[in-house]
């Protein structure tokens, strides 16, 4: 028996044979007939006629294909197909309570979701406290929580995967509106033996003979681009000998002696003992890392709009003409 959903209730389908609709209120009226096995009881349970009942459970037996319950028996037995039925059926029917029930919360304004896109990073500084808050004041919206690259925000907020992408060097996304949310500057990690590791600031001139280990792994990585730039900037060319999809994998192969990797200050807070965090000298005010929300401009959502002021603000949100 195959079974799926479309906009009239349940549809039963045995592989070629067309598929025969069946309704929430027969599955029900079989699942009571099943825990009675009786169907003078079963009937006073539902508050039916017992006839109607029989012609119902009859008629959802046609509608299957298959006999449900062994009327020769006393008391009534469910075949084998009926067992079957009974298990699916009370995992349907709890399906249907939950999304009505939800549904009716929602609608009502006492429960909702929101789902947030974030790249790690942002768990380092602006996404825990704005969390933590949020929680506090919604207790009973749904958070559903999706780390991903800064880079796939685009395309899951234009699918309606997330209400908000929180990332990292975003650029501007068509239709939706990037709020800054905070701007730091740049953290160079090093091995604790790199000759560079002793000074309090490094020069990316001290860097230029040292392996580069870049993140994310992306094609279109802005924040990986962003650091290349800073050495074009600074006559240099990158010696980029690594790619990672994820930061602590970057910082554990710097801890490896396998290069040097940069972040953003908040991460340099949450350091660890095998590596050291320098501020890299020589950058103008300009040169800084930033972390941003991204939203559809046109969601109007309000538990987004309640996300959105537990976030912090530097006043300033970039538009695709930007």
């Amino acid at each position: 028996m195959i079974f799926s959903r479309d906009a009239d209730g349940i549809v039963a389908g045995h592989g070629h044979r067309k598929p025969r609709r069946m309704n929430l209120r027969a599955l029900r009226s079989f699942v009571v007939l099943a825990e009675e096995l009786n169907f003078s009881r079963a009937a006073e349970r539902l508050h039916v006629a017992q006839p109607a009942l029989s012609q119902q459970i009859r008629a959802l037996e046609k509608d299957l294909g298959a006999q449900l319950v062994d009327r020769g028996r006393r008391p009534l037995r469910l075949t084998e197909a009926g067992s079957y039925l009974l298990t699916e059926a009370r995992q349907l029917l709890a399906t249907a309570e939950q999304a009505a029930l939800g549904t009716r919360e929602i609608g009502e304004g006492t429960r909702g979701w929101l789902a947030i896109g974030f790249t790690r990073s942002s768990m380092y500084s602006v996404l825990p406290p704005a969390l933590k808050q949020f929680h506090r004041a919604y207790p009973k919206v749904d958070l559903k929580l999706f780390e991903m690259v800064t880079e796939d925000h685009a395309d899951a907020l234009h699918e309606g995967r997330i209400h908000v992408g929180i990332g990292r060097q975003p650029a501007a996304v068509p239709g939706c509106t990037t709020r800054l949310l905070l701007r730091e500057n740049v953290m160079a990690v090093l091995s604790p033996d790199h000759p560079a590791a002793g000074s309090e600031q490094v020069r990316l001139a001290d860097l230029a003979d040292t392996p580069v280990i870049l993140f994310p792994r992306h094609a279109a990585a802005r924040f990986a681009r962003f650091i290349e730039s800073l050495y074009r900037d600074a006559g240099l060319v990158p010696k980029v000998e690594y790619r990672t999809f994820e930061i602590q994998t970057a910082i554990a192969l710097v801890a490896a002696g396998l290069g040097v990797t940069f972040v953003g200050e908040s991460v340099a807070r949450h350091g660890r003992g095998d590596v050291v965090f320098r501020q890299v000298a020589g950058l103008d005010g300009a040169k800084t890392t930033t972390l941003a929300a991204t939203y559809q401009t046109r969601d109007e959502s309000p538990h987004l709009r309640a996300f959105l002021d537990c976030l912090p603000d530097i006043g300033r949100t970039i538009s695709p003409g930007d």
